[in-house]
């Protein structure tokens, strides 16, 4: 794999970025669970399915919303463990840290990264 340029240090600033964006994703989705709740008990009467609505949009969303948590874990895992194989010039476990952030970012089986069965 004569093909294989990293700049590491590059790759750790946009992990860190990557890192930063999840955390602000995963805060605002937090809120919104507080701005439902708000909802919920300000609805008067007249709105009462303004609240059953939004609930439905969220729990439709909620695989979507899975799924791009999954993929944001997998690439930043591949990555970094791609990277570590270069930087110690094995580029076989490169090639299969990739393979295998390929294949947990559709499945959301992170074991490979993790070390559980």
């Amino acid at each position: 794999m004569s093909g294989w340029s990293i700049n590491a240090p590059g790759v750790q600033s946009v992990l860190a970025s990557v890192e930063t964006a999840a955390t602000e994703l995963s805060s605002a989705l937090d809120g919104m669970s507080t701005a439902f709740s708000e909802l919920s008990s300000g609805a008067g009467s007249g709105l009462a399915d303004v609240p059953a609505a939004v609930q439905a949009l969220i729990t439709s969303e909620q695989n979507r919303l899975i799924a791009i948590g999954n993929r944001i874990t997998a690439g930043s895992l591949g990555a970094s463990t791609a990277t570590i194989g270069y930087v110690q010039g094995d580029e076989e476990m490169a090639a299969t840290a990739q393979a295998a952030a390929s294949q947990a970012a559709s499945s959301g089986d992170l074991s490979f990264f993790t070390g559980a069965s």
